[in-house]
């Protein structure tokens, strides 16, 4: 059974993501052509060393976090690290990832809506992903309801230069959800 909890000194450590297979086998990315995105072929394979898991979790487990993590067992799962301090009116999703071995199990979906509601707690109008442009990537956020952000934050889009800035605005997703 998978649990979902914020996360604390009693369920994580530096070493909580040693056992973490980030693996991801990228077949087609976006790129922007003529000044429109879209799909080339260019394939490789995502995955972290040894010192970039450490270097995660020491990132997400910093007072700078708010994290959740998906659990099974003891065992970290998936997780979502969020900026705790707002970018304007953006919350930073600075990190959301689920294990290769659990993917497809609603596990990410889960982790977003917490993303969501923390940022609707801390009043943003939206959550902002400087997303990898992997095609499978880009599908979650768009069936999350994410979308090109018109107003790029400029930092984070030259840092990442081949990443798709993306926003999920909180307003517009909860006029959907009452629609329905």
């Amino acid at each position: 059974m998978i649990r979902i909890e914020l996360l604390s000194k009693e369920n994580f450590r530096l070493e909580s993501l040693d056992s973490f297979h980030r693996k991801q086998d990228v077949k087609k990315v976006y790129r922007r052509v003529d000044g429109t995105y879209k799909l080339i072929e260019l394939p490789y394979i995502e995955d972290w060393r040894f010192d970039e898991k450490r270097a995660v979790a020491k990132e997400i487990s910093s007072d700078k976090y708010i994290t959740y993590l998906a659990l099974e067992n003891e065992k970290v799962v998936g997780f979502i690290g969020l900026l705790k301090k707002l970018n304007g009116l953006y919350m930073i999703l600075e990190v959301i990832s689920v294990d290769s071995e659990y993917r497809g199990q609603g596990i990410g979906r889960q982790l977003f809506h917490l993303g969501i509601q923390e940022a609707e707690k801390a009043g943003a109008d939206a959550l902002y992903i400087s997303a990898c442009s992997s095609e499978e990537t880009i599908a979650f956020y768009q069936v999350m309801g994410c979308e090109l952000a018109k107003r790029p934050i400029k930092e984070m889009a030259e840092a990442e230069p081949c990443d798709l800035q993306m926003v999920c605005n909180i307003k517009v997703r909860k006029a959907e959800i009452s629609i329905r």
